[in-house]
């Protein structure tokens, strides 16, 4: 088996492109700036009413009595006092604002706002509204409690606390309304400064239960950054429902960077789960997972990898397990292969093979169906039922669709309760005459590709030949597959792309990525909802274009690719 990773030389070197090198040093170590009078720093640069604070400088008095300290205008008591140092009491009347200090006829306001924030910790019985005049800052787990309802309006900014790695959590029962708009979305995200975020800060937002419905839930025009925190064998989301869902209620949403999945659907019993126009973005595990007993309806999805990030257990684009269908249109994943996404160039060739063109061992699949699931910290073979249709699967690593199991591979294509994939596209670099299988000579497959089986014949037989299954003549008569590939590579030509996602695929446009197939591309039309299965009134079915993005980008006034460089103060 071949495995060599570039996973030292280049992801180091791309970690120091994407994080710029910083300082460790705090404004405190600047208390002798060389001036004579006035505030050099402020440590933290947000607090909570009744916190203390450090305020660093020069020319101070010695004594408690002798400086007079205000924070937009509400007077803080100092605790204690020096030369270069304050420590004062945040007062509990300001929102954000300048911080100025008198000390005698002396008197500086230092320039940078300094954000009082809202501490939010522990259980909440009472309906309770968060408003965008302050910044709520997430400790520990913060229950909702059954019977109440929490309201967070338009522009709100909520931040998890890192140390106690803080959860929102909707208990049963309980209602949430985050009622963000396209100018003004909610934003949850770390606590951390600039620089210093990371995948998995705090846990992220759980809307609780066993399946039964809440119809008041409401999450629109929300974005969840730096969330997933979990144990290992434990499952992490940056967003889990498990409850029921009004189709209308969930949309419009971005969870970037999880360090496990971008979203979560389950519950205890079946229960129908509706979202639409929903970004999973550099998230570490799957960007979508349906398991348990969800029946899931899904429109206008994107998942796009940071091929730098992938967590243990591997990360799929989409993971479907639950004992329901799941019923997708208008899916865009794009995965972790570096050929396609011009980021790992390789001149090695070995049988005419290459199988390190990846920056993390751990890159998973495009779309898998079944598998092993975690139960309870044990994982166990699961199935599942999905139905894709209008769908773009694009830069896949270990394959573009696998059917893990036996259960799955007899459900596909098997009559109205089974899997089905339809007027689906799947991209490739390299493969075989069949674009099923990665194989060495003598040896068995050790990667999919297009269309793909996994242990078929026994729980670690790995990827299958399918080569004249019903499956895979099922697949390819109904699907189309093409080639992706922006990096040259021996006997190979390149550039190729086929459905023109250049300007959404490229690393180097991570940041600034425009979904937008190219003008003349075959993905701008040819959608097809004439399936019984699309008859769901939820389902937008006069959208013309296959994938989630047509012509216009319904993300580009709420979303943001760059939130390590935002501040939330």
């Amino acid at each position: 088996m071949i495995k060599r990773f570039y996973l030292l030389t280049i992801q180091s070197v791309l970690l120091l492109f994407l994080f710029p090198v910083i300082s460790c040093k705090k404004d405190k170590e600047t208390v002798n700036p060389g001036i004579r009078y006035g505030i050099t720093g402020v440590e933290p640069a947000m607090a909570g009413a009744g916190d203390t604070i450090s305020i660093y400088g020069a020319g101070f008095q010695n004594n408690v009595t002798g400086n007079t300290v205000k924070i937009n205008g509400a007077e803080a008591k100092v605790i204690t006092a020096s030369a270069n140092t304050l420590r004062v009491i945040v007062p509990g009347a300001p929102r954000n604002g300048n911080i100025t200090v008198q000390t005698g006829s002396n008197t500086n306001t230092y320039d940078k706002v300094f954000a009082v924030i809202t501490v939010v910790k522990d259980n909440i019985s009472t309906d309770t509204k968060w408003t965008a005049d302050q910044i709520y800052l997430l400790k520990g787990n913060v229950h909702m409690l059954t019977g109440s309802k929490l309201t967070i309006e338009a522009g709100t900014t909520i931040l998890g606390d890192k140390t106690s790695r803080a959860a929102l959590i909707i208990d049963q029962g309980a209602t949430v309304a985050m009622n963000g708009t396209a100018a003004s979305p909610v934003v949850f995200s770390s606590n951390q400064a600039i620089t210093f975020r990371q995948p998995g800060d705090w846990k992220g937002i759980e809307l609780s239960g066993d399946g039964g419905a809440s119809p008041g839930d409401v999450i629109k025009y929300v974005r969840i950054e730096y969330a997933g925190y979990h144990q290992p064998e434990a499952p992490g989301a940056a967003l889990r429902v498990s409850r029921a869902t009004t189709a209308g209620n969930i949309n419009n949403i971005q969870a970037s960077y999880s360090a496990g999945d971008g979203y979560l659907f389950d519950s205890a019993r079946g229960s129908s789960q509706y979202i639409d126009h929903l970004i999973a973005y550099g998230c570490a595990g799957n960007d979508f997972t349906y398991t348990n007993g969800v029946e899931g309806y899904g429109q206008f999805l994107l998942g796009i990898k940071d091929p730098v990030y992938a967590d243990q257990l591997r990360a799929d684009g989409l993971l479907v397990q639950s004992s329901r269908p799941v019923t997708i249109s208008n899916l865009t994943l794009i995965g972790y292969n570096g050929l396609a996404r011009q980021i790992v160039p390789n001149t090695t060739y070995l049988y005419g093979l290459v199988d390190d063109e990846v920056l993390n061992a751990n890159a998973g699949r495009g779309v898998r169906i079944g598998g092993m699931a975690n139960v309870n910290g044990v994982l166990t073979p699961a199935s599942g039922t999905l139905r894709l249709f209008n769908s773009v699967i694009a830069a896949p690593w270990l394959a573009g669709i696998s059917v893990d199991g036996a259960a799955s591979w007899a459900g596909y294509e098997n009559g109205s309760t089974g899997s089905v994939i339809r007027n689906t596209s799947v991209t490739y670099t390299l493969a075989d005459g069949t674009n099923a299988i990665r194989t060495l000579p003598g040896s068995p497959p050790f990667r999919g590709y297009s269309f793909s089986a996994e242990n078929i014949t026994g729980s670690r037989k790995g990827f299958e030949r399918i080569d004249g299954t019903t499956q895979a003549g099922a697949f390819m008569l109904h699907n189309d597959t093409a080639r992706l590939m922006l990096l040259p590579y021996p006997t190979y030509d390149a550039p190729y792309d086929d459905y023109g996602l250049t300007n959404s695929v490229q690393y180097n446009k991570l940041t600034s990525p425009v979904f937008s197939p190219v003008s003349g591309s075959l993905l701008l039309s040819g959608a097809d909802f004439s399936s019984a299965m699309l008859a769901n009134t939820f389902f937008a079915r006069n959208t013309a274009f296959r994938g989630a993005f047509g012509g216009t980008d319904w993300a580009a006034s709420w979303s943001n690719y760059q939130p390590q460089q935002v501040s939330y103060q």
